[in-house]
């Protein structure tokens, strides 16, 4: 039954995202969508006032993310909250999962339109700080069984979790698995400072 939910949630989160995909594009004087993110962060002079939906939707349309789901705190057109299964599905194990009531807010794309490439990259505002430890080893976690699955199928490419990113930067943690990797991370810290 739990995969049924998941399934939907999923199939939900496939629409919303193809829905927003065709309304209106933010164009900044650049070109780069993550720059857009990066100034707020850095004209509101410290990270307690940057917006993780802004930073990763920036980073999506800077890097061409297009084929994942986006999850927010914040719900609204840009994707979808994580539920508890979801919580469970990406970050816990069959015992134990994060406890996300620590999160003030967040935001995070999640790509396995390919099954052989993990592409993810979140941003998380810590409403416990003293938790931070805690959920980066979760999101850790989750890197690691990739990386465990890609040395059993050889089909699937470790790349990207091998050069992958678990930080934390003030009351922030923030991971990214990507081909891009460095890149984005630049652009996180930049944004957070």
């Amino acid at each position: 039954m739990n995969k049924i939910k998941t399934a939907a949630v999923l199939l939900l989160c496939a629409l919303l995202c193809a829905a927003a995909s065709c309304g209106k594009k933010t164009e900044t004087a650049g070109g780069e969508g993550a720059s857009a993110a990066v100034s707020a962060g850095e004209d509101a002079g410290e990270s307690a006032s940057a917006d993780p939906d802004e930073l990763v939707k920036g980073i999506c349309e800077k890097y061409n993310l297009t084929d994942g789901f986006v999850f927010t705190s914040s719900s609204t057109e840009l994707g979808e909250y994580l539920d508890e299964d979801l919580i469970q599905s990406y970050y816990g194990d069959a015992d134990d999962a994060p406890d996300f009531s620590k999160v003030e807010k967040y935001c995070l794309y999640v790509d396995e339109s390919d099954p052989d490439i993990i592409i993810d990259v979140g941003v998380f505002k810590m409403a416990d700080p003293s938790y931070a430890d805690t959920l980066m080893q979760y999101l850790q976690a989750r890197i690691d069984v990739k990386i465990e699955n890609g040395a059993r199928y050889t089909n699937i490419d470790v790349e990207t979790l091998k050069k992958s990113v678990v930080a934390k930067t003030g009351g922030w943690v923030y991971y990214v698995v990507s081909y891009d990797t460095a890149d984005i991370v630049n652009d996180i810290k930049a944004a957070l400072k």
